[in-house]
């Protein structure tokens, strides 16, 4: 069916399609309702049993507004956001290219959502059997140095409505957020965050367990310090990797433009990333890989490497709803 519709919706704007695409798994899940998640390769993390490894990666569906349909195509888990305490716009458009040459995508959202109040009255009671995750960020116009009250803010109240919480300091989209990033800073904002989650639980009354999402830009020797500062922490797990800002090899002609680049060419990358982390980890935190995921042979090679659960997000936009069945599928 998706090779049907693919060619329409990528003759028109891509986050017209995106929309269209969000709108439609919306209408999807309020008439059929939400769906079990396919059996395959069961996983625990931190006290949530995932039911396949196979999850949606945060970006696809910002405002939680289409978990129902998502979930009726089979992931284990499903991951909303990025959303900020406050609702913005994000940054103008137009803000995401299709680099169909590459299979790849470059988007410049802003994290562009309504809030985390609104997103919070979406998920309420939702009876979604598969794991939720809410992806939190800061606001644009929040300095760094008060970034931390932003992230406490969004984790208080997303807790009650989800399994999990990923901290974003990964996207290249909104100024200075990967400064939060390094090895010396990064502890300013995790430590307040698994501090404020002490006196939370999660939406069935358990424990909440913390993630944080990292970028693939880092030097190698860059990248050990973060997670070697993550593992001196109560952190739950590692979420590698967000969107690249490196252009090498491309033939599309959007090559040029500003924001994260994630598909096909992040692929050789985020396995990179992935084999680093494994072995500065030694098994203290898990992994969870996600970038470049593009059919069900790229999952299954991220499990091999190590990885406990695997995300998709371009893959979709190229391979549409059969990657996760393959993926699953490849996985078990």
């Amino acid at each position: 069916m998706y090779s049907l519709i693919k060619p329409a919706l990528f003759r028109i704007n891509p986050e017209v399609a995106h929309d269209l695409t969000i709108n439609s798994l919306k209408v999807l899940g309020q008439c059929l309702g939400p769906s079990a998640p396919e059996e395959g390769r069961p996983c625990e993390i931190a006290g949530l049993r995932f039911k396949n490894s196979i999850g949606l990666a945060a970006g696809l569906d910002k405002d939680a507004v289409a978990v129902s349909g998502f979930s009726r195509l089979g992931f284990g888990h499903l991951e909303v956001g990025t959303v900020t305490p406050r609702s913005q716009p994000g940054n103008p458009k137009p803000r995401v290219f299709r680099l169909e040459e590459d299979a790849g995508l470059i988007n410049r959202f802003g994290f562009n959502n309504h809030g985390v109040d609104a997103l919070v009255e979406r998920l309420q009671n939702h009876p979604y059997q598969g794991i939720i995750g809410v992806n939190i960020g800061k606001n644009k116009d929040t300095p760094n140095e008060e970034a931390h009250l932003d992230y406490v803010a969004c984790i208080q109240k997303a807790a009650a409505v989800c399994d999990y919480i990923t901290i974003n300091v990964s996207s290249p989209n909104t100024p200075g957020l990967r400064d939060l990033a390094e090895a010396r800073k990064i502890l300013d904002v995790v430590a307040p965050v698994l501090e404020a989650r002490s006196d939370l639980h999660n939406r069935k009354d358990g424990y909440l367990p913390v993630f944080v999402k990292l970028a693939p830009d880092f030097e190698d020797q860059d990248l050990i310090q973060v997670l070697e500062a993550l593992k001196r922490t109560q952190a739950d797990g590692v979420i590698l990797t967000n969107t690249t800002l490196n252009r090498e090899r491309l033939r599309s002609n959007f090559r040029e433009q500003s924001g994260g680049l994630s598909g096909a060419p992040l692929t050789t990358k985020a396995e990179h990333c992935l084999r680093i982390a494994i072995d500065a980890l030694e098994a203290t935190l898990p992994v969870i890989s996600v970038g470049g995921v593009m059919s069900g042979d790229d999952a299954k090679r991220r499990l091999e490497l190590g990885a406990q659960l695997v995300q998709l997000y371009t893959g979709l936009i190229y391979r549409g709803p059969v990657l996760v069945r393959d993926a699953i599928r490849m996985t078990r």
